[in-house]
């Protein structure tokens, strides 16, 4: 009996060992396979153009993001808009991206992994990527050029190579920039805006 209840005890605890290394396996091979966007080696500018003639270059300091199972995800907090003017910034916060009530602008696309990941140290390709984005409760589709580089076995570089043209008309902004332009004493505001990008992703 007690040799039959030894037994059952090994076989239990060799169980309960192989199930903890098996769950073990499965969470770093899924680790293994999320990129998480590096915010400090990652920067977003975007162009406003006052007065036909007259442009400025804005950006947010806080990008976060991922990229697993072919699928990239990103949001910026709209707090971390920084325009140079805070009076500027807290007048576009309120008006434009309506910060209250959204407070993140987010962007979404498919990437084709096995191509990336096939890529090694020092490779660089240009891709065409269709951008899903939401801002202030509007979301279109934009398209986008970019040129991946494969920095490191753990890290990647996306840089665009065009701007990225955001319409304000599609994602329901005029009437933002209208304000923002009556505000100013300006006589007007384009309302195509241009956005640059690079960002890392690393493991």
């Amino acid at each position: 009996m007690r040799s039959n209840c030894m037994s059952i005890k090994n076989i239990l605890l060799t169980a309960l060992c192989t199930a903890a290394l098996f769950t073990t396996t499965v969470t770093q091979t899924a680790r293994a396979d999320t990129w998480q966007l590096d915010s400090e080696s990652s920067v977003l500018n975007f162009v406003s153009v006052k007065n036909d003639h007259v442009a400025e270059t804005h950006r947010f300091t806080d990008l976060q993001g991922s990229w697993e199972d072919n699928q990239v995800s990103i949001e910026i907090p709209v707090v971390s808009l920084d325009t140079q003017i805070p009076i500027r910034n807290e007048r576009m916060l309120e008006h434009l991206f309506q910060s209250t009530e959204y407070s993140v602008v987010t962007a979404t696309a498919k990437l084709e992994d096995d191509v990336l990941m096939a890529m090694s140290i020092g490779d660089s390709v240009p891709i065409a990527v269709e951008l899903d984005v939401y801002i202030a409760g509007e979301s279109e589709t934009v398209s986008s050029y970019l040129q991946v580089t494969r920095l490191a076995t753990d890290r990647f570089l996306a840089t665009t190579t065009q701007p990225v043209i955001i319409d304000a008309k599609a994602f329901n902004l005029v009437a933002g920039i209208d304000k923002l332009r009556e505000i100013a004493g300006l006589s007007r505001i384009d309302y195509s805006v241009p956005v640059t990008f690079s960002v890392q992703f690393t493991q």
